[in-house]
């Protein structure tokens, strides 16, 4: 690959935390744009990456940050908002998103790659992520020639620091006999982190994905009850998913809204009101859940993890 260095925006989290690890084979620089540069001790072990601890909500901090790269990726993206004008989904998602942009064209970045969501959409957006993530997008297009971008938009994705199916194990292991379910019959198409990174890094030198929307979904569509049992029963755990009629589930999210940590909030039951699913044309990721859910929530798979520490130190 003829690019240099390559600078992640959100690159501590989930899926960047795997990208990185899989960049870091292609780079010959991999800089991660992070608030605290101990938060991942797994990049140690990578000579090439490079923690640089920057407020990325200061322009001036990040266009710094990013000086000497030839690829951006911006990942950051919240699912509830928290105190604070950079945790509100304006913040986080719209507002950074135009900083980011702004940073590289001031200096001269040719290549971003942008992570959105299924059904993104400004104003006809279910829920405030959705349409913030829509408004971010719309910035992103706005964008005048020099800087080739392509938005990515993916259904729920899950692996092993995922926190759908992990979150769920928990909630899961909170209760004795019975699960309550907001919105079981919401449907989604989990799709595996590997794939996405896979999808991404295949782009990042492909023209063909210039000025693109790339919809990521795994092999199969499924309702949210589905996904909960099969939950349940991969982690080894009876209990009975009873799905919520909807006034009861508008009561939970108010409920658990106000709870640290917000296990589920009124935005995430607009969000679940909208299908995340793909539409039949899409090429659909082949990573289906039960290659890899059962590595990380069904006991010890020494393999598993012996193929993960292999990665990390890249042999």
């Amino acid at each position: 690959m003829s690019h240099n260095c390559i600078t992640l925006v959100g690159g501590s989290g989930f899926v960047g935390t795997e990208l990185v690890i899989r960049l870091a084979e292609r780079f010959d620089e991999v800089r991660v744009l992070t608030r605290r540069a101990r938060r991942r001790a797994e990049f140690r072990v990578l000579p090439n990456v490079r923690m640089v601890e920057t407020d990325v909500h200061d322009p001036k901090a990040l266009a710094s940050a990013i000086t000497g790269s030839d690829v951006v990726v911006n990942l950051v993206g919240i699912l509830n908002e928290a105190g604070g004008a950079s945790r509100s989904f304006g913040g986080a998602h719209e507002s950074l998103t135009e900083l980011v942009l702004a940073a590289c064209q001031q200096n001269g970045v040719r290549r971003y790659l942008h992570m959105s969501a299924l059904n993104a959409d400004a104003d006809k957006g279910s829920s405030e992520y959705l349409r913030s993530k829509g408004r971010a997008e719309a910035h992103v297009r706005a964008v005048k020639a020099g800087l080739a971008w392509t938005i990515y938009r993916p259904s729920i994705i899950f692996g092993k620091r995922d926190a759908f199916f992990n979150r769920f194990a928990g909630l899961l292991r909170s209760v004795p006999y019975v699960f309550p379910l907001a919105v079981p019959e919401a449907r989604m198409a989990p799709v595996w982190v590997g794939d996405v990174c896979r999808v991404m890094i295949d782009s990042i030198a492909d023209p063909a994905t210039h000025g693109s929307t790339v919809h990521l979904c795994g092999p199969e569509d499924f309702s949210l009850r589905e996904l909960v049992e099969y939950t349940a029963k991969t982690a080894g755990l009876k209990r009975r998913v009873i799905g919520l009629p909807d006034w009861a589930a508008r009561l939970q999210a108010a409920v658990l809204g106000r709870v640290p940590g917000k296990p589920f909030s009124h935005d995430n039951y607009l969000s679940l009101q909208t299908d995340s699913i793909c539409d039949a044309d899409c090429p659909r990721q082949p990573t289906s859940l039960d290659a890899i859910v059962p590595r990380y929530l069904g006991g010890e798979d020494w393999t598993g993890q012996l193929q993960d520490r292999r990665q990390l130190a890249r042999r």
